[in-house]
């Protein structure tokens, strides 16, 4: 607290018991429903950073959920097509989250911290389809509402105190969606061709709490491609690829230290071929 050079010495001490209670009913065949209600617990710890203050170095404690969930999952009796399904909710106390701590001479520093209130609620869908022989579809898709309960306030990246209350959870978009698919057919007895594709999109979101604008992450979309050959039996493959091939311009992260902002650009337009051997 004066500023003089010395050795911090803490400890935490933490217990928890953790617990879960489910059920399933199969209302017909191939058709599973399920609810599970459940309590979890992620450690505490000591963050690791270099400091001015004795008091910079307080420990995140143990967060903890409660998490509700309830789905579905189900096949046609062709077994042509699979759906799985789920409504999520999860009621987090003292969840960890990445903060600031206010350094006297550095200001704003990174720090975990803890959230005391904050939940979220959510949906997910996947889908598989195998409409005619060798070609198959698949798709999902997953929607998250985060929020900070209880006008929770810390201090935003330009270290000025605010009610974070109503914020998502840092780099959490609320939707995602991502499908793909895949033709294989026979070239001759020993030789299948293989052509296929996928699609992934990622909404928009922010990468710290305080939601400044330099760190917002833009929704972004990706295509990628491939094609190749392989044997029957699946001892090896040969297949040419293309990732991003729009060659679209996106950042997966954003990051504001001090006085530097810093933006985590994601690969560009890539291709490649790839032999595998499988050895039996």
């Amino acid at each position: 607290a004066a500023f003089a050079p010395g050795l911090v010495v803490n400890s935490l001490n933490e217990t928890n018991v953790s617990w879960r209670i489910g059920a399933e009913w199969t209302p017909r065949e191939r058709t599973l429903l399920y609810a599970n209600v459940s309590k979890g617990y992620k450690a505490g710890g000591f963050p690791s950073l270099g400091a001015t203050a004795a008091s910079q170095y307080l420990p995140a404690t143990q967060e903890s959920v409660v998490a509700y969930e309830a789905g579905f999952k189900t096949t046609t009796t062709d077994r042509k097509l699979h759906l799985d399904g789920a409504l999520f909710y999860y009621d987090y106390q003292d969840k960890q989250i990445l903060g600031r701590v206010l350094d006297p001479l550095f200001g704003p520093l990174l720090q975990m911290i803890n959230v005391p209130k904050s939940r979220v609620t959510g949906a997910e869908l996947q889908a598989s389809w195998f409409p005619v022989e060798g070609l198959s579809v698949t798709a999902g898709g997953s929607y998250v509402d985060s929020e900070v309960l209880d006008g929770f306030v810390n201090y935003n990246p330009d270290g000025v105190l605010a009610n974070l209350g109503g914020e998502a959870f840092p780099n959490t978009p609320k939707w995602q969606f991502v499908a793909d698919v895949n033709y294989r057919w026979p070239i001759n007895e020993s030789l299948s061709g293989f052509v296929g594709g996928g699609v992934t999109h990622q909404d928009k979101t922010n990468s710290q709490l305080g939601e400044l604008p330099s760190l917002n992450v833009k929704a972004y979309s990706l295509v990628d491609l491939r094609a190749g050959v392989e044997s029957q039996t699946g001892t090896w493959r040969l297949s040419a690829w293309s990732r991003n091939v729009g060659d679209a311009y996106y950042w997966t992260a954003a990051n504001r230290n001090l006085d530097t902002t810093v933006r985590f650009t994601g690969r560009p337009a890539t291709y490649g071929v790839s032999l595998s051997y499988r050895f039996q």
